[in-house]
């Protein structure tokens, strides 16, 4: 069926299913936002982990995952217990703010990260990357503005979010020397229902028929669009694709406009713009240095000597 996307070279591969997968997490955020007229977002997050275990029965059963045989329970349940926070601070952001707000500040995950790797994972950040992520963090207090009496809730909510993402990307890539990406996948989706439950209780309301289709809306499309969102890095190069990344931004405003008829002031746009820049240098810095680094390494196999 997608045989004439193989036929395309593999950088514009992994752009359409970014672009695809950025409209799909769109509309996830719009369900959401929808949703929380009904409910609690921690009971939207507790129906989207309850339905990734249904989704993840099947495979579960058929033997293709066995949970049970994992020999690093406890880093899986700190890596939920880290995602399981971010999805509910993000899903109260998008609830809480404009769409294109509450994306654009999103934006700021990769600044996070750097901060996360010098100071938790102990990476050697130069200078380059550090200026460019405090421009970064310029350009999130422009689409904040704090100094205005503009500073909400949702825009706090929302940078928690996004460092709490960096934390949760690093604990994932420490998981992933040992664990598959569909161990990791399902103890996340098992770990996360059982920490979500005792505070979906405590503020639980039952939807109307609406409310479940937008449940079950949230939980299907989140699935997709993290499908979508790995197989385009897993088609093209990551320097590449990533910048498409930043195309939810316009989807954002086009939706909520088309929803909520919701115009984000110009401050919005001219911090993401810095956010944005600042993102993708980062990315290009990251990307010569892993370049760098093989070369080194090919380097030295090269003129290692023979053994006798």
């Amino acid at each position: 069926m997608l045989d004439w996307l193989r036929r395309l070279p593999p950088n514009v591969q992994g752009a359409f299913w970014l672009v695809t997968g950025g409209f799909i997490f769109t509309a996830t955020s719009a369900m959401i936002r929808l949703l929380s007229t009904q409910i609690e977002s921690v009971q939207t997050a507790f129906f989207r982990a309850v339905i990734s275990v249904v989704i993840l029965l099947p495979i579960i059963a058929a033997g293709k995952v066995k949970p049970w045989q994992s020999k690093r329970i406890a880093g899986h349940f700190w890596r939920t217990f880290m995602g399981t926070l971010s999805m509910v601070l993000g899903f109260y952001a998008v609830s809480m703010l404009p769409l294109a707000d509450a994306t654009a500040i999103a934006f700021s995950q990769p600044l996070f990260s750097v901060v996360v790797a010098a100071l938790i994972a102990g990476e050697k950040v130069r200078w380059r990357r550090w200026s460019a992520t405090i421009v970064g963090f310029i350009g999130v207090l422009v689409m904040v503005r704090p100094g205005e009496g503009s500073l909400q809730a949702g825009a706090l909510v929302a940078l928690a979010n996004a460092a709490t993402v960096a934390l949760s990307i690093l604990l994932v890539k420490r998981l992933s020397n040992s664990e598959t990406p569909l161990m990791i996948l399902t103890q996340f989706a098992i770990f996360s229902t059982i920490l979500l439950l005792p505070p979906a209780l405590w503020v639980w309301r039952w939807p109307d028929a609406w409310g479940w289709v937008l449940a079950v809306g949230v939980a299907l499309s989140a699935t997709v669009g993290q499908y979508f969102w790995v197989q385009a890095f897993k088609a093209g190069e990551m320097s590449a694709v990533a910048p498409f990344e930043y195309l939810r931004l316009p989807f954002a405003v086009f939706v909520g406009w088309l929803i909520w008829d919701e115009i984000p002031v110009i401050w919005t746009y001219v911090g993401a713009a810095i956010v944005i820049a600042s993102a993708l240098y980062i990315a290009h810095r990251e990307h010569q240095l892993a370049k760098e680094r093989r070369l080194r390494e090919q380097q030295a196999v090269s003129i290692k000597p023979p053994s006798a």
